[in-house]
């Protein structure tokens, strides 16, 4: 009932292969995404309890007519929206091994183990960090920013938060970022016991990085109010615009006021491999602790985040829970002693795949590429009238609007909202709005290699269209 001969195993494979190769083939027709039919919907969501089996050909004729028609769409040359790039062909297959492998990468003396090392040096490499230093791979941006503050937080008590929690400790600790900082840090300092009356949300600049002046200002304000300054977590690509802080700064700023150093680079912190950007990153190899996700600018499927921690010792010691004289280093430490997780998957191996098939140079066209179709994109919107551009950040998010003359701004925020929500049930590309400086904006973010000129042609005459479609049923 459960097991499958290899025969059947390798019929029913090679079906699954031909529906997304055939999806694969096609991805440039169809629509971006399309709404799930309520009625639709609610079959998905209301399905009953299987009480006896069922055929494995019948379900994955059921993927194909109640799953596959519906995705997200982040497979899609004109999907613009949040930070999700398409898988690399190479990075399914490898996911598809690493599942049928199965292994529980906790630790231990097994191949997948020692993959995951391999890549979590090639990563540290990358982000300009010693070999010797700590890493886990992680579900995300999220877990790995929760991670990097938890190891913070054990070092900044000297370790007693794992025995006595915050009932010793004399100051409330305080964790910076900027108002554009992600709201990740904000989940991560409440889940660790340090509350968002304590994170500080710095001002910004006109390039909406963090202003390192008002930073001080604020640390120094703390620690009047008898509050410890504890950690500041920047930005090496903010989701809204793609801005990246002065690190360099940051990192002096941290190292003369004892601070611990993070860098959320979630989003944009493999910028560091473009042509474009990459003297911004300068001093992010100063980090204490870096988060990073190579499930969006590294092209390979979620989940895929890395958490780094130059004290990989600190590392250990905030979350192992073996005593130091149960630790045997014969064998390298297990990664679960550096991390919240104890069983976890193979991730490794489809970024092991996909790093050695594009290798660095490739990684650095491709990514140098969605930045140059982001520097596109905004010239051929100062070529058309009825748009505005509103932020041109240094990586690959582009924010504009709607901004026909004559219109009051609260008229043209509801325009570009209107806009948004055509756009998406055309199918014909998808993006998102944000808000700036009190601004609805259209927000544009490239992390596809299949995107290409012509799709952004697609993107701005759909915007267009919607916009007169927008003012024409207001007008009625």
């Amino acid at each position: 009932m459960i097991d499958l001969s290899p025969d059947e195993f390798r019929r029913l494979g090679y079906r699954a292969i031909d529906l997304l190769a055939e999806q694969m083939a096609r991805i440039g027709d169809l629509p971006t995404r399309q709404p799930v039919p309520a009625e639709h919907r609610e079959r998905l969501l209301r399905q009953p309890l299987p009480e006896t089996p069922s055929d494995p050909d019948a379900l994955l004729e059921r993927f194909r007519q109640d799953i596959l028609p519906y995705p997200m769409g982040n497979a899609s040359p004109r999907f613009f929206a949040w930070v999700n790039s398409p898988p690399a062909p190479l990075a399914v297959i490898a996911d598809l091994l690493a599942a049928g492998f199965d292994p529980s990468v906790a630790g231990g003396d097994h191949a997948a183990v020692y993959v995951e090392h391999a890549v979590l040096n090639w990563l540290k490499t990358i982000m300009g960090y010693p070999t010797e230093a700590g890493g886990v791979l992680v579900s995300g941006g999220s877990v790995a920013n929760l991670v990097a503050l938890a190891v913070m937080r054990h070092v900044r008590t000297a370790g007693s938060i794992r025995a006595r929690g915050f009932q010793d400790q004399a100051r409330p600790m305080v964790v910076y970022t900027s108002t554009q900082g992600h709201s990740c840090l904000q989940k991560a300092v409440e889940l660790l016991g340090i509350g968002h009356d304590h994170l500080r949300k710095i001002p910004v600049d006109a390039d909406y990085c963090m202003e390192v002046d008002a930073l001080r200002q604020q640390i120094t304000a703390d620690r009047a109010l008898g509050l410890e300054p504890v950690c500041v977590a920047a930005s090496a690509g903010t989701v809204n615009t793609g801005a990246v802080d002065p690190l360099a700064e940051l990192a002096d700023l941290c190292e003369a006021e004892k601070l611990w150093f993070h860098v959320d680079g979630a989003y944009g912190g493999f910028g560091i491999l473009s042509e474009q950007a990459g003297a911004l990153y300068a001093g992010i190899e100063r980090a204490d602790s870096i988060a990073i996700d190579p499930h969006k600018w590294l092209y390979v499927p979620v989940e895929c985040g890395c958490t780094l921690v130059r004290d990989a010792q600190a590392m250990r010691d905030s979350f192992s829970v073996m005593p130091p004289y149960l630790r045997d280093d014969a064998a390298l430490p297990w990664f679960s002693e550096y991390t919240i997780q104890q069983t976890r998957g193979f991730k490794a191996l489809k970024l092991w795949m996909v790093m050695q098939q594009i290798g660095i140079t490739g990684y650095q066209e491709l990514i140098s590429r969605d930045i140059a179709l982001a520097r596109t994109l905004q010239q051929k919107i100062q070529a058309r009238p009825e748009f505005e551009l509103v932020a041109a950040g240094p990586l690959s998010i582009t924010c504009f609007r709607l901004a026909p003359a004559g219109m009051s701004e609260a008229d043209r925020n509801a325009l570009n909202k209107a806009a948004v929500g055509i756009v998406q049930r055309s199918g014909e590309a998808f993006l998102t709005s944000t808000e700036l400086d009190g601004k609805v904006v259209l927000r544009v973010c490239i992390v596809n290699f299949r995107t290409t000129e012509a799709d952004l042609d697609r993107l701005l005459d759909a915007i267009q269209q919607a916009g007169e479609q927008g003012r024409s049923s207001r007008q009625d």
